[in-house]
């Protein structure tokens, strides 16, 4: 099966302290006998992602994959956007084979779409955890191709989570962390300054 994907991934990085933490493990649930993440995101300090595929087989036998966060960032995450298309729709473009219809309880409220998971504090399965969910999905021609993954509470540093998209996503992923509020004040002061020299240039 030959599939095309393009993605665009950016990340809200919530502002706080930075805490150190050692290398995690995504986690995901067994499915079909597969107990390993399809795909795996690491965040990593500055704002850097790596994207591994542990296991490239579908869960679902057809194209739907389980995706794995791993948060080495040293700050929470709080969403993740994507764009892109894969076999038969885009990434968002559900069609009711979600991990929870293999899984009970790898997700639940808010999420209704049955594909979103869980997030952990920790390494491995967790079904006590909070749940994530999709929010912003919008369509480009046919796909349902951009959307975002919204992490209750938060992935902490050290944390992780998971959930399924209907593609594999791109390994190529380029992050835009939100800018932090006093780096908008300090935007803002900047451009007041150049505002107030320019008046006085034009009427000395």
């Amino acid at each position: 099966m030959n599939l095309k994907h393009y993605l665009m991934a950016g990340a809200i990085l919530s502002a706080g302290a930075v805490a150190s933490g050692s290398a995690n493990t995504a986690p995901c649930p067994n499915i079909n006998g597969i107990t390993t993440c399809n795909v795996v995101i690491t965040a990593g300090p500055g704002g850097s992602f790596v994207t591994t595929v542990p296991n490239p087989n579908p869960y679902d036998g057809s194209d739907d994959n389980l995706v794995g966060i791993v948060n080495n960032s040293g700050s929470t995450i709080a969403q993740l956007s994507f764009i892109g298309s894969g076999n038969g729709g885009g990434l968002f473009a559900f069609d009711l084979d979600g991990l929870q219809s293999y899984v009970p309880g790898a997700g639940g409220a808010p999420d209704g779409t049955g594909y979103g998971g869980k997030v952990s504090n920790t390494a491995g399965f967790d079904l006590t955890g909070p749940n994530d969910s999709f929010t912003n999905i919008h369509t480009t021609a046919v796909f349902h191709d951009s959307g975002t993954v919204v992490f209750a509470n938060g992935i902490p540093n050290g944390g992780s989570a998971y959930f399924s998209l209907e593609s594999p996503p791109s390994i190529n992923i380029t992050p835009t962390p939100t800018p932090e509020p006093a780096s908008l004040a300090l935007l803002g002061a900047g451009l007041a300054g150049l505002g107030l020299a320019r008046r006085r240039r034009q009427t000395g």
